[in-house]
């Protein structure tokens, strides 16, 4: 793994500000650049603000706050990312401004420095020609990256395995869950699946069916208590993996993408591993009592509702 210790972000918005954050909270020098000083002064503003949340929520110490601000050196000058191990892109989700973006770190990072994008979405490893291709990743944050766990990671053809190993390391030292593709796919994994539930709620609202509130009221109050805990495809070992498989073939939602029970699904039902209540369905449950799993699910989803309950409405 290569020694990471100085950090150059490109992009002092929304994302950007949290990166500067979440690396100068772990120790790592940090140049924070934008070529616009007023994106800069509102970044530090809100580098501030977020550091107190942190400290409010028992999250760092007020000494550990102060100590953010000492590492963070917000610059309009791209030259601050030579002396770079690692470098972070996160501007405008634009082909043409990450194309200007990564041909000045690749002038003037040294050879070392592994360039990552923040991307969303686009294949970069398309857009992109550079002299260091076996440097090239995507590490695609959540906002706020500072306190969101996941980090989808993306390499290229080219992409190097020391990048890849490297980088995994270094996310999983900031306290990251590091989440490694096995190829690029447009949208990677949640935004797909995000935007599958949003297209279909954003229907239901247009539709006249449910309003917005209600919408989202649904959403909290049932998939955002379980999620956490069964994600959305460990649900259906709960449900039985043979009922889900009855659901889909008896009554279908109408979607874009329907076509009866997946074919995972309808491979698992025929080898008889139904879910928790066989040991076995998309997941192994071996030696586990179905009891147990019960337990520790509906004991997540105490936890889970009691923290809602008492939480701040938005």
């Amino acid at each position: 793994m290569q020694d990471i210790k100085k950090v150059v972000i490109v992009g002092a918005g929304t994302m950007g500000h949290s990166l500067a954050l979440l690396f100068a909270k772990e120790g790592f020098a940090v140049n924070l650049v934008d070529k616009d000083p007023a994106a800069l002064e509102k970044a530090i503003s809100l580098i501030d603000s977020a550091g107190k949340t942190l400290v409010k929520a028992d999250c760092i110490s007020a000494q550990e706050e102060k100590r953010i601000h000492t590492l963070i050196n917000a610059t309009s000058d791209m030259r601050a990312a030579r002396d770079s191990d690692f470098a972070i892109e996160a501007v405008n989700e634009d082909p043409a401004i990450k194309k200007d973006v990564f041909t000045l770190l690749d002038s003037y990072c040294p050879k070392h420095t592994i360039l990552a994008s923040n991307t969303s979405g686009l294949n970069i490893f398309n857009i992109l020609s550079i002299r260091r291709p076996e440097k090239l990743i995507i590490t695609h944050f959540f906002a706020p990256p500072h306190i969101i766990p996941l980090v989808e990671v993306v390499p290229g053809q080219y992409t190097g395995k020391e990048t890849v190993d490297t980088v995994v390391q270094l996310l999983q030292s900031l306290g990251k869950e590091p989440l490694l593709l096995k190829q690029y796919v447009t949208g990677f994994i949640v935004n797909r699946i995000q935007r599958a539930i949003s297209r279909e709620a954003f229907s239901l609202v247009d539709r006249n069916f449910a309003s917005i509130g209600d919408v989202d009221k649904a959403i909290k109050s049932s998939l955002g208590i379980r999620l956490p805990t069964v994600g959305v495809l460990q649900t259906y070992d709960f449900t039985g993996l043979d009922v889900y498989k009855k659901i889909c073939q008896e009554n279908p939602i109408e979607l874009p993408t329907s076509s009866g029970p997946p074919h995972i699904v309808k491979e698992k039902v025929d080898r008889g591993e139904l879910g928790i209540k066989t040991g076995k369905g998309l997941y192994d449950y071996s030696g586990k009592k179905p009891e147990e799993i019960l337990q520790r699910r509906d004991l997540n989803y105490i936890m889970i509702l009691r923290a809602i309950n008492k939480s701040m409405p938005l």
